[in-house]
């Protein structure tokens, strides 16, 4: 079971899915639970991401959970007290636990793709802070920011661009950056952390 990594303050872990969906199934001993979802799920990519977000919080919490959707598709543990975010990638899984507030994660595999569509979410501001000797990992940097608290924000229709704020900040492969919101009248603002790996770049809440 490659579990890549867990964290403390916050709780947190992530998978590296190297398994097939059989071998991940394996793992679990209440079977029959998961089972009827599982079957539900018609790619093999999306029943390894799901069956590894499952074995997180095993890891995280020491037993089998289940995870249930709000309306919005927010995910929430309806047997514990904790706030969860969840996301994947290429190959990758993450898990996010709070207590008594939101959470939110977000994680990208490492790609060139991201500078096709900096000027979406970024606005002229945010673009020009951007390291061009970095511009892709910084970039991913920021998209990760505004989709980690894209997750932990109640309101609809965020615009990423025009909602979403990122202060300036150096480019590095480990750090803080503060994200803002003008979606929502408490205008919140929120410091996350982020790192950069060989293979990804995550950033969630503090």
């Amino acid at each position: 079971m490659p579990l890549f990594a867990t964290y403390e303050s916050p709780r947190r872990a992530i998978w590296q899915i190297t398994e097939s969906s059989e071998e991940l199934f394996a793992c679990f001993a209440e079977k029959e639970k998961i089972l009827p979802a599982l079957e539900k799920i018609k790619t093999e990519k999306r029943r390894t991401e799901w069956l590894a977000v499952r074995l997180l919080l095993k890891e995280l919490l020491g037993e089998e959970t289940v995870i249930a959707y709000h309306p919005n598709g927010a995910p929430f543990l309806p047997d514990h007290p904790l706030s969860v975010s969840v996301s994947h990638t290429n190959g990758y899984a993450a898990v996010l636990l709070q207590e008594n507030k939101p959470a939110g994660i977000d994680m990208e595999y490492r790609s060139d793709r991201i500078q096709k569509i900096r000027e979406r979410f970024l606005s002229e501001a945010e673009n020009a802070a951007i390291d061009p000797a970095h511009t892709s990992e910084h970039l991913l940097i920021c998209w990760c920011a505004k989709e980690a608290l894209f997750k932990l924000m109640p309101e609809e229709e965020i615009d990423f661009r025009e909602h979403l704020h990122i202060a300036p900040f150096p480019y590095s492969t480990t750090g803080l950056l503060t994200i803002s919101e003008s979606r929502s009248p408490h205008k919140r603002t929120y410091l996350l952390n982020y790192e950069v790996s060989e293979e990804f770049v995550v950033v969630w809440e503090r």
